[in-house]
């Protein structure tokens, strides 16, 4: 009689057996994977690897403009090269040499950034310029955010300025904030259309800019005006050739070679300079005694200035609105 349930259970198990071990075979598979299985790329790390390089190859560029600087005539050279670090980083160093007037300007940058081509650069940038008498440099971060054929950029940072001689109507040695917004439009992948805000040593600046490359590979030529405080302005023409692979202007900016700083220290140290004339020429008025004031470019204005007037030592307060003397 016992020996019907122990057969109906022998047949079960018969069956359940075949399952059993069917399952077993697949959570082995699940949890012990292949060779292959186990090399399927990561995703995360795929999309990474793929991403474009901050800088593609080592590249460079050598630019000249001329025109008008702030009444005197300025002529320009500059020069970069940029070289990637690691897939994500990369180092530019910029050189400028101007002559505006009778005057030699000398100066360099370096720039440390990441940069993604599809998003954007941030990275740290430093430089610094001099002539006879004076010297300058800026120091800060900037950064790039791409947004199809616009680019938006942005410096913020700390610069100072040193004269060899002092002055009674203006800080000779000032250590203020340097900052710049810019946006830039690709209206065509080789033509591009920018504008520019700088404030620095508490004067303003605005810039506009353009830049084409022609069908000459590497070969670009530019133009830009600018508007500042104190009457401030210049104009330069100039032309630029880019070393590096066959790329559109726009691929050029945002896979080769970072905006450079010189010319952003050039012109804060201009601004500075016709704040230093326009407060002359109020200072010469309010003391006819001290001697004459020649005008003239703002570039060279501390030194040219000192030696046709006798500067006071301690000048009474001139009968002059507050606003002629806040800077």
């Amino acid at each position: 009689m016992q020996t019907k349930p122990v057969k109906w259970l022998a047949s079960r198990l018969c069956l359940l057996l075949p399952l059993i071990a069917s399952s077993a075979a697949v959570h082995a598979q699940t949890s012990n994977p292949t060779p292959e299985a186990s090399d399927k790329p990561n995703p995360f790390k795929t999309d990474i690897a793929l991403r474009p390089p901050a800088v593609e190859e080592i590249n460079g560029k050598v630019s000249y403009a001329g025109g008008g600087m702030n009444s005197a005539e300025g002529h320009h050279f500059d020069g970069s090269i940029t070289f990637p670090l690691a897939r994500q980083f990369g180092f530019q160093a910029d050189a400028l040499y101007s002559h505006i007037g009778s005057l030699d300007f000398y100066g360099g940058a370096g720039h440390l950034f990441w940069r993604n081509p599809d998003f954007g650069l941030i990275g740290v940038t430093g430089g610094y310029l001099t002539r006879s008498g004076v010297d300058t440099f800026q120091v800060g971060a900037e950064g790039e955010y791409y947004l199809d054929r616009f680019t938006f950029g942005f410096f913020a940072g700390a610069g100072s300025i040193s004269y060899d001689h002092s002055a009674p109507l203006i800080d000779t040695n000032p250590t203020r904030f340097i900052g710049r917004v810019s946006a830039d439009w690709y209206a065509l992948d080789d033509l591009r259309l920018g504008v520019s805000y700088t404030t620095a040593f508490r004067n303003n600046l605005v810039k506009g800019e353009a830049e084409y490359q022609t069908p000459v590979r590497g070969l670009a030529v530019t133009a830009e005006v600018a508007v500042g405080d104190h009457h401030y302005d210049h104009w330069l023409l100039g032309v630029r050739y880019c070393f590096g692979g066959n790329k559109s202007l726009r691929d050029r900016q945002r896979r080769d070679d970072p905006r450079g700083l010189m010319p952003q220290i050039l012109h804060g140290l201009g601004v500075y300079g016709a704040e230093y004339n326009r407060k002359g020429r109020a200072y010469a008025a309010a003391h006819p005694g001290a001697g004459g004031w020649s005008g003239g470019g703002s570039y060279g204005s501390v030194e040219r200035q000192r030696r046709n007037f006798m500067w006071d030592p301690h000048p009474p307060i001139p009968p002059l609105p507050p606003t002629e003397w806040s800077f």
